[in-house]
This record gives C-alpha cells, structure tokens and sequence, in this order.
C-alpha cells in the first residue's frame, strides 16, 4: 500500500489526469449543456460558462461555439450581436442538429420551457454593431452585412432550428456575397424558422432574408419594414423553393420589384395562408414578383400592397404559379394589373377573389404578349381601371381560360 505524502501526491496527479481527460473529450471547453440546454442570458452573475440560468454565457455567439448535434440553446430576453467588435462581416450561423429559442427571462421566472414568452420577452439578435441606429435604417453604415450567414459549405439542413426571435439591423449593401440578406442569407443551406420577426433590415437584394438554392421552412414568421434598393423587400428566392406557412410580410419596400417576396431563376416556393399586405415598390410586383419560377399559394392574401410601375399585388414574367382560395383586396398600380399582371405566362387560378383593386389597365388582371391563365370559379367584384379593364384586360395575343 502506498501511505503518507505518496498517496496525497498520486490522488491529486489522478483527479488532474480526469479533468483533463474530460476537457479533451468535450473538444477542450470547459463548459456543458446541461440536460442538452446551453443558456444565454447578456444579465446572467455567475460564472458565464452556460451551464445554467445563473452560469449562462453573456452571448449567443459563445454558445454557439460549443453547441453540438443534439443541444438547444436557450436565450433570455435582451439585444445580442453577432461580436462585441466592429467587423461588418461578422455574423451568427446556425448549426445543424442545434435547436435556438427565444423568450424566456429569468428576472420574471420565465426560466422553464412552459414559461418561453418570445411576444413578451423579446429577444433580438441585431446587426447594429455601434447601437445608434434610427430606425428602421438611419445610421446604419457601420452595421453587421448579415445579422445571419451560412455561405456554401454551410450546408445546413431542416435539424438546424431557430425559434422566437427579433432579427434587425442587419445591412447588407457590400460586395457579393456581402450584398443580399441583411437579416438573413442561405446559400445551399435550408435551417427551420418559426416565430421569427424580421424587421428593420435592408440590403441589396432580400433586405430581410435571401435564399440561393436554398429551401428553408418559415412559420408563424413576421417580415415588416425591411428594404432592398433591387427585388424582394422582405425576401429574395433565386433558384430557391422555401416553404412558408402562416408568414405576414408588412410594409417592405423594394426599389426593382416584390415589395414582399421575389422570386426568380426557377424558384418554386410553397406560401400557405400567408399574408402580403401594404409592401411597395417603385417598379413591379408590389407584393410578389415571379421572374421564371413557379410559386404555389394556398388561402394566402394579398391587401393594400402597390406598384408605380404595374402588378400592385403581383407580377409574374414568364411564370406559372398556382393559386388557389387566394384574395386579392384593394391592391393598386399607376399602369398595369391592379390585383395581378402577367406576361408570357401560364398561371392557374382556382376558387380566388379580386376586390377594389384599381389599375391604369386591367383592375383585376392585366394580361398580355400571350399570357395564358386559366381561372376557375374566381370573382371579380368592385375593381376599377383608369383607361381599360376594370375587372381584366387583356392584349397582344393573350387567351385566358
């Protein structure tokens, strides 16, 4: 047996091999989730390792850090950034297999799953690195390109979740890839989102989220005051089939077109129960604009959107989107298509309404240079046109159905 001094040295030498034997094994961070539950609280006291409400880290960037497949990370009401420094190119990126909810406050008691409150207990992830913004886009040179970033390679699938959010302040008006997405950007990557609120975003092209052969999936997801000075004021699809359920897009602004959304280079999104409502643009498409993509839209409606150049509530080039129990209300247009306009295209309208939308041509619909829908069982009520068509026109070798 070994006695005395011997054995207390040979103890501590054991215990020393232990702890760090575990730091290896959890790739050399000190910190564990607890249960799988990494905490994030910017008024946490303690220690800030994450371990608990009391330990949590300061910022979600930390825990983010050491979130591995199978954690959540669970974020307490406040503002976090994607760093505490000035690189515009920092941002958050989400992980596969790691699940990010919002709305919880420990200075309530909100500290249990049954207590999460994200309408309450706003949790906001922003971009404005310097925190003098005016919103929703004064003084913002300076802010983060993307409050959100997940280039290719990223390759994030539909286990990466984030849940119960505010995303602002992201601006995204750099040198590609610096130039579209300002809340978000996905390239190759389709993470899930729910409850999530963009807002205040703006970027050159899809001020609150851009998608690049990606097809993320949205519910009970907010965009509102978000802006782009080219297409897709709240998003911008390019080669992209996301899937919306319950989404709102709220007063985007776009300079090119799709106030709301844009969609383009065969892009084939699915909105259910969506709603579009007062977005503009100065050019087409005040709440959608379709460029060579097929959208399919189910019970959505679009209301008080408009466009200074045509399709108050959508536009659609050389595109066959499938609408159906959708409506069309008090949307507006200086030239063509009130409600919609369609050029070269070969859409299908099934059980859908166009109310008090007014036009230059076309209240309702405008359709021209061989447009071809196919409407079946649609109403028509109340639409008015300045020179022609108060409920459809239609020219240069168009035959709807």
């Amino acid at each position: 047996m070994i006695h005395g001094r011997g054995f207390l040295i040979g103890m501590l030498v054991a215990g020393v091999l232990a702890v760090a034997l575990a730091l290896l094994a959890a790739g050399g961070q000190g910190a564990q989730a607890t249960d799988g539950i990494l905490y994030v609280d910017a008024d946490a006291p303690g220690a800030n390792d994450g371990t608990s409400w009391w330990d949590a880290f300061l910022e979600l960037y930390d825990a983010l850090a050491v979130a591995g497949s199978g954690d959540q990370i669970w974020v307490a009401e406040g503002t976090y950034k994607p760093t505490d420094g000035s690189d515009r190119a920092a941002s958050f990126q989400m992980v596969n297999g790691v699940a990010i909810y919002g709305g919880f406050d420990p200075s309530v008691g909100d500290i249990e799953w049954e207590d999460r409150d994200w309408v309450q207990n706003v949790t906001i992830l922003s971009g404005d690195l310097d925190g003098d913004d005016i919103p929703p886009f004064g003084n913002n040179v300076e802010n983060s390109y993307h409050v959100f970033h997940h280039p290719a390679g990223t390759a994030l699938d539909s286990s990466a979740i984030l849940d119960g959010f505010t995303i602002s302040g992201g601006s995204a008006d750099g040198a590609y890839p610096y130039d579209r997405g300002g809340g978000m950007a996905n390239d190759e990557s389709s993470p899930t989102l729910s409850n999530v609120t963009f807002w205040g975003n703006s970027a050159a092209a899809g001020g609150g989220m851009a998608n690049d052969d990606s097809s993320p999936r949205l519910s009970n997801c907010t965009f509102a005051d978000n802006s782009t000075s080219s297409g897709g004021g709240g998003m911008y699809n390019w080669h992209s089939s996301p899937v919306l359920t319950g989404c709102t897009f709220s007063a985007n602004w776009a300079a090119a077109g799709g106030g709301g959304i844009y969609n383009g280079d065969g892009s084939a999104p699915t909105l259910n129960n969506c709603t579009f409502a007062e977005n503009t643009t100065d050019q087409a498409g005040g709440g959608m604009l379709n460029s060579s993509s097929s959208p399919t839209l189910t019970g959505c409606t679009f209301s008080g959107n408009s466009a200074t150049g045509s399709g108050g509530g959508m536009t659609n080039y050389f595109s066959s989107p499938a609408l159906t129990g959708c409506t069309f209300v008090d949307n507006s247009t200086n030239g063509g298509g009130g409600g919609m306009i369609y050029r070269d295209s070969m859409p299908t309208l099934t059980d859908c309404t166009f109310t008090s939308n007014s036009a230059g041509y076309g209240g309702g619909i405008y359709n021209f240079e061989n447009a071809a829908p196919v409407l079946d069982r649609c109403i028509f009520a109340d639409n008015t046109a300045n020179s022609s068509g108060g409920g459809m026109y239609n020219v240069d070798g168009s035959s709807p159905a």
